[in-house]
């Protein structure tokens, strides 16, 4: 069992938790302005890029997009990629275990997991869930979301080449026919990361405008589908951490022929007024829509 490890990333007071997820989902400005309460199923949601970072700043940008899914749920299984910060383990590194939530459990497909283990070069890594927060800053909003509707597959990557993405995600979607699910990608990245806390110090001025610059490039790679330049990006991971799981993000978007929509792109500084460490942070959907009856 992976107990709760984010400390300060979000409350481990349940009361506390639920109070915050609830103020920004009636939030006008970056929510919905109402707590979702039932299912409209307007679009078949196929993936989506939240960032992992406190709640603070992760309500903000990721809160339209979890009502998305909430709004639109018909899934199972919840496949998680996140990036491997401290460069442990291999490439495809999977934690097979069940973790605490501060609303409860959420239960990892096992099955699921043994079944990419035992048809693709990849690994499981339980020592990475000490060190990796990125994945576990997902599951309370899931958990308050989706009770114990869904389980969840968590996969850590880094250095991935683009073949294996395209063939991995290939395997995703041939597992999910063999086991009967209805499958969720979530990509979990942060982007362009500005400021002496991460040794990269370009700009002296306008600072929040030209990091909101690089990451609309970045940004517009994803729009466009455009995994060949995003892979051919060069910027230390210390930067730019979300290069690899958005990879996976498009590769599975173009498996299903997906749309993608960007949800919001903010800005720490928008929230915080801090420009001495600006970080950039976007949330994205990728679906099919319904056809109307």
């Amino acid at each position: 069992m992976q107990f709760m490890k984010a400390k300060g990333f979000y409350s481990f007071d349940s009361s506390d938790l639920l109070s915050q997820i609830e103020q920004y989902f009636m939030d006008k400005r970056y929510g919905p302005g109402y707590i979702p309460k039932s299912i409209k199923k307007e679009k078949n949601i196929i993936s989506g890029i939240v960032p992992h970072v406190s709640y603070e700043y992760f309500l903000p940008v990721s809160i339209k997009l979890y009502k998305e899914l909430y709004e639109n749920f018909d899934f199972d299984t919840i496949i998680i990629i996140g990036p491997n910060h401290y460069n442990i383990g291999q490439k495809i590194n999977l934690i097979i275990d069940d973790w605490y939530t501060p609303f409860g459990i959420i239960r990892t497909d096992v099955e699921f997991a043994r079944k990419i283990l035992n048809n693709y070069d990849s690994y499981e890594n339980p020592i990475l869930s000490r060190y990796e927060y990125s994945i576990e800053v997902q599951l309370p909003i899931l958990r308050y979301l989706f009770k114990d509707k869904i389980k969840i597959v968590p996969i850590i990557v880094k250095d991935v080449e683009l073949e294996m993405i395209e063939d991995f995600v290939k395997l995703l979607k041939e597992l999910s026919e063999e086991l009967n699910r209805k499958t969720l990608l979530i990509s979990t990245g942060n982007l362009y990361h500005h400021g002496e806390f991460y040794g990269n110090i370009i700009y002296k001025e306008n600072i929040s405008k030209n990091v909101k610059k690089e990451s609309e490039k970045i940004i517009e790679y994803i729009l466009n589908l455009d995994s060949e330049k995003l892979y051919k990006l060069e910027i230390d991971s210390k930067i730019f951490c979300g290069k690899y799981p958005f990879l996976f993000f498009i590769e599975y978007t173009k498996l299903y022929k997906g749309k993608i929509e960007l949800i919001n792109h903010i800005l720490s500084s928008e929230i915080n007024n801090d420009e001495k460490n600006v970080v950039d942070y976007v949330s994205l959907l990728s679906y099919k829509p319904l056809k109307k009856k």
